[in-house]
């Protein structure tokens, strides 16, 4: 399957360049996203509130798949170490109903933002947007973990490998995902497109893929893509990143 591989690539460098030209595909998807159905309470540190330290957040991005399991925690930003602790260690209690896409349980990815006040009751949003975290190097010491916009990094990240998937159908899906520190793809989610078994296609292939690490201001950082995948006469092609 080398032209797909080829075309792959070609994909990928439209990813990091940003042009095309997108076949006219009908989008039929309907997408029910991942649901909180319990959850366990998130303590303030105690470490953070011995050395006066009054507030913190987090924003974490957890992937559940299709049976509603937790199967990634990755912490997108974070204002201490104790914080991202505490977050790992409450989020891994809750339960999960997993998405759906026209009815069938998928894969999926979910981003929740908390914020954490001393002696006040934890808040938390969730954004529909990847047991124990995938911890990367900056969540393992005590400074701040920080995100980046795609369009803020000092250099597009590159593909380091590129796996081509085992069989394609013609169609259109929009991925949404993280790279983070490390290069590694995090959290991928389907938001859009025509039919579920070209999503989950590509679902799958963008899953596997490894980057160079996002730059910002000369440190490493993590940063979130969304890219839309065409495949048509033969072809894959890409729109241009958010």
């Amino acid at each position: 399957m080398k032209s797909v591989l080829n075309s792959l690539l070609l994909a990928a460098s439209l990813l990091m360049c940003g042009s095309h030209a997108a076949a006219d595909l009908t989008e039929t998807l309907e997408i029910q996203e991942i649901q909180i159905v319990k959850q366990t309470d998130v303590r303030f540190p105690a470490t953070m509130r011995s050395i006066g330290v009054k507030e913190g957040n987090v924003s974490l991005v957890i992937a559940v798949d299709q049976n509603g399991a937790l199967q990634d925690t990755f912490i997108l930003k974070s204002s201490r170490n104790a914080f991202t602790k505490s977050a790992l260690k409450s989020i891994g209690e809750w339960e999960f109903s997993p998405a759906s896409c026209n009815g069938t349980p998928i894969n999926s990815a979910l981003r929740i933002d908390l914020s954490f006040r001393v002696d006040r009751k934890l808040t938390w949003q969730t954004f529909q947007a990847p047991m124990e975290t995938n911890v990367t190097r900056s969540s393992l010491e005590e400074k701040p973990i920080t995100a980046s916009l795609f369009g803020e990094l000092d250099e597009i990240p590159l593909p380091i490998e590129i796996i081509e998937p085992e069989e394609v159908v013609e169609g259109n899906a929009t991925i949404e995902f993280y790279i983070d520190e490390m290069g590694s793809v995090r959290c991928p989610r389907l938001t859009n497109g025509s039919s579920l078994e070209f999503g989950q296609t590509m679902l799958d292939t963008v899953a596997l893929w490894r980057f160079e690490p996002p730059v910002a201001e000369g440190a490493r950082t993590n940063t979130m893509v969304r890219q839309t995948f065409t495949f048509a006469n033969g072809r894959l092609t890409a729109a241009k990143a958010e």
